[in-house]
């Protein structure tokens, strides 16, 4: 295994990204952002942005101050979307917790025979691990009020209006993915959809909401799940490379341009307009009439 790098002073890193040609128009106020903001975090906004013959070097003109303005871009952009998530993903539970408490009942969520058998590479069972990941969550939040009222009160039973509460959004995908076609298309009409479309939203929206939950990079980084997009929307989908453009798209097709959509996208475009000077459209899959497709 190659040796750690040894840890460096303020004084010194400033020292190492001057090397790699990054302009420092002060050290005093070079060690005051660096002081903000991890070394190793605002050095991942440079990516992109070496001369093409040197990676180890910036192209002419980077400087640390846009460095920083692309993390605090990059920072209240999270912001913006952890919250419209936020109002998505309760909004599913609502849908997913009222259709299978009527047609399975209370408990119905727990009988497997009511979803699709579906299992990992290791012949797990969806649904076992599913229900598993609930039971864990009823242990590591055992102090919240609700869980202790169903604890005491009904023995440790949860209907599925109240279960889904305690589903992470990944596990709350997960039921969804195993819920049957016909119980799936329900769902999926409330989003003028279907299931298929459907499925590849939410496993977007869970990535994107998971990079933010942990204060992750959005900007410049190569997503994971790619959402479908219809056909007056594929052309925003570059490559094979999947940015943050088409998922963006997704909230607004599920929010139908409501009220929360025109909050959202308003919002977006003072953050855009505020840190235009640094951002590249490209790096976040932006098309350069980006206002026109989201705020017509």
């Amino acid at each position: 295994m190659p040796e750690l790098k040894q840890a460096l002073t303020y004084e010194q890193q400033v020292t190492r990204l001057t090397e790699h040609n990054l302009k420092i128009s002060s050290r005093e106020s070079a060690i005051a952002i660096l002081k903000k903001v991890n070394y190793y975090r605002l050095s991942a906004y440079g990516i992109g942005l070496a001369k093409p013959d040197d990676k180890e070097q910036y192209i002419d003109g980077i400087t640390l101050e846009s460095l920083y303005r692309l993390y605090l871009f990059d920072s209240l952009l999270r912001n913006q979307l952890v919250h419209v998530i936020e109002q998505l993903e309760v909004q599913l539970r609502t849908q997913v917790s009222n259709h299978l408490g009527i047609k399975y009942g209370p408990e119905g969520y727990m009988e497997a025979a009511n979803f699709i058998l579906k299992y990992t590479k290791d012949g797990s069972s969806i649904h076992t691990i599913t229900i598993e990941k609930f039971k864990q969550q009823c242990i590591y939040q055992r102090d919240i009020p609700f869980v202790k009222h169903h604890a005491l009160t009904y023995d440790g039973h949860f209907p599925i209006w109240v279960a889904i509460e305690l589903f992470t959004f990944g596990n709350l995908a997960s039921l969804f993915d195993i819920m049957s076609p016909t119980d799936k298309k329900v769902i999926a009409s409330h989003y003028c959809t279907d299931p298929n479309y459907l499925n590849s939203w939410i496993l977007a929206l869970v990535e994107v909401r998971n990079i933010c939950a942990h204060y992750g990079r959005l900007y410049n980084l190569p997503l994971k799940q790619a959402p479908f997009l219809y056909n007056e929307n594929r052309k925003y989908r570059t490559g094979s490379i999947n940015k943050l453009f088409p998922t963006i798209l997704t909230i607004r097709r599920m929010l139908q341009n409501d009220e929360r959509w025109r909050e959202f996208a308003t919002g977006l475009e003072s953050i855009m307009d505020t840190y235009s000077d640094v951002i590249r459209l490209s790096f976040i899959g932006f098309p350069p009439d980006w206002r026109t497709i989201l705020l017509k």
